[in-house]
């Protein structure tokens, strides 16, 4: 579905309002494509909040289970933490690329 700019900013800030951060990227994207370094002010807000919440909340996710991870209780699940950490991580890779 091919939306306007107008209509993509107005569905990033329900996302923003619903937060779902990832949607509210998806939203953007199209529009930074467009407009490349000529966003106006209120859209380059609206793409610094969205990556700062994306990215804040894989960062969190990864120091959670880091923190896990250090707990010897849990040491038994040590495979299956590293590989959904790994795939966080991976996720927030793509994500700071996507935005450079």
């Amino acid at each position: 579905l091919k939306m306007s700019t107008e209509e993509s900013i107005f569905m990033a800030r329900v996302a923003e309002q619903s937060e779902r951060f990832n949607d509210m990227v998806d939203f953007l994207k199209p529009v930074i494509k467009e407009k490349g370094a000529s966003l106006s002010n209120d859209e380059r807000n609206l793409l610094s909040v969205a990556f700062k919440n994306l990215i804040s909340s894989q960062r969190s996710g990864i120091r959670t289970i880091s923190a896990i991870e250090q707990n010897k209780k849990y040491e038994k699940y040590a495979g299956a933490l590293g590989e959904y950490k790994t795939k966080i991580e991976d996720a927030l890779f793509k994500n700071c690329e996507d935005i450079i």
